[in-house]
């Protein structure tokens, strides 16, 4: 099993399209477990999960409750990709964080899930967790779990802004937990060749000093179809098939499992 970790520290990049879309296409031959750890729920709703109702067990009763893996789970969300599961989020997720401020060991308890229901999730190949744009305790969860973080961000000065200040918090952060660098990938997101400013800032990613070997040559384009994937709570593959949106992330998957993050 590999956990990968989506995040940036900017809002609008695209973090939750982009874990929806590559769970979608490794779900296809792979089974694919889904953390939501963003209060917004914003990969919850993609999957087509209500989150609005009181009985739906959500990713915060791991945090307050120490609930095991068959408590929080939402098994099969999407019917037509079955090796999908999810753990949902809450919007109740920010006073759980609130609350965890005091707590011992608190940016390991996500860790203590995984170790504690290593049987249950041992079925899953991957498990792909979605975060928000922080570096709140919650994060440092998903952060530290990880066997790679992949930052995701648009085309524009205030994504690759975010991407940059995500990399010197993290590294502070990670050193005073004692963990290695798991940062292995940047994904450039809404990559739009018509604009002058898209080539501008994928050149400077290439030339920086701290994103030049963790950049992807492959970007995913501009596209309505993206929001489609939203609207119709199904990823990529299974609307879009002949699209060059799918094969760029093809593409992905393909650099992603050449750089050993899959």
């Amino acid at each position: 099993m590999k956990t990968i970790t989506i995040g940036t520290l900017k809002g609008g990049t695209g973090k939750s399209s982009t874990v929806f879309n590559l769970a979608g296409l490794l779900a296809e031959k792979h089974r694919v477990l889904l953390i939501d750890c963003d209060p917004q729920t914003n990969l919850s709703l993609n999957v087509g999960v209500d989150i609005t109702e009181n009985d739906v067990p959500t990713v915060k009763h791991i945090f307050d409750e120490n609930a095991t893996a068959e408590d929080v789970i939402f098994k099969t969300p999407i019917k037509e990709l079955p090796n999908i599961d999810l753990i949902p989020s809450c919007i109740k997720l920010t006073a759980t964080e609130l609350q965890m401020v005091s707590r011992a060991g608190r940016e390991n308890l996500l860790q203590n899930f995984f170790l504690d229901n290593k049987k249950s999730l041992s079925i899953y190949d991957y498990v792909l967790i979605d975060t928000n744009p922080s570096m709140g305790i919650v994060n440092q969860n998903a952060f530290l779990v990880a066997d790679s973080i992949v930052l995701v961000s648009d085309v524009s000065l205030n994504g690759i802004q975010g991407a940059e200040l995500f990399l010197e918090l993290w590294g502070g952060t990670r050193r005073n937990l004692r963990k290695e660098d798991n940062v292995r990938a940047l994904i450039l997101n809404n990559f739009d060749k018509r604009l002058k400013l898209s080539g501008e800032l994928a050149e400077y990613c290439n030339d920086h000093e701290s994103m030049k070997d963790i950049v992807l040559k492959t970007v995913i384009p501009n596209s309505v179809q993206l929001k489609n994937t939203e609207m119709e709570h199904l990823p990529i593959n299974l609307i879009h098939k002949n699209s060059g949106v799918h094969k760029a992330y093809q593409n992905i998957i393909q650099e992603l499992t050449e750089r050993g993050v899959l």
